[in-house]
């Protein structure tokens, strides 16, 4: 099991956190590396969202989630959002991103919010829908995301 700590509480892996998410979700956007970092670098000292959790084992990170507002922009309806969940590889299978997403779910609950939501990404060893679901997630409904392809939006009731 790894140890789950808000970024604040382990600041200096920001950059990591930053070099993670762009390398997955922004290198194909319009949106610069120094702006992710600042955006994770903002997320070290303050208690107001978006917010990060670092998964470390080995005396490392090896995961990441945010709760954030406005993440599916065609859905500013609805927030907050579970963002962001990533485990590297060799970790994976070790029930980290469980423990990200617990953590998350706290959170928000901590923060007054009685539901989370989340949409799937893209993934090609893993049925996203099957995996939230199994975990307590409804199905919402589908969508687009950001970069115009299909997904599909879940609830958790905290």
């Amino acid at each position: 099991m790894a140890k789950i700590l808000r970024l604040e509480d382990c600041a200096d892996y920001a950059a990591v956190l930053a070099y993670w998410s762009y390398n997955l979700w922004y290198r194909d956007r319009d949106i610069t590396y120094d702006t992710i970092i600042k955006a994770y670098r903002m997320r070290t000292g303050t208690d107001t969202l978006p917010l990060a959790w670092t998964a470390v084992a080995e005396d490392m990170p090896v995961g990441m989630a945010s709760l954030k507002m406005d993440d599916l922009w065609s859905r500013r309806d609805l927030n907050p959002w579970l963002a962001s969940l990533y485990v590297v590889p060799e970790f994976r299978n070790r029930g980290i991103a469980g423990q990200l997403v617990q953590a998350v779910l706290a959170g928000a609950k901590y923060a007054g919010f009685p539901r989370v939501y989340l949409f799937t990404g893209p993934s090609e060893d893993v049925d996203l829908g099957k995996y939230y679901s199994r975990r307590g997630w409804k199905y919402l409904e589908d969508e687009t995301d950001n970069d115009g392809h299909p997904t599909q939006i879940y609830y958790y009731d905290v």
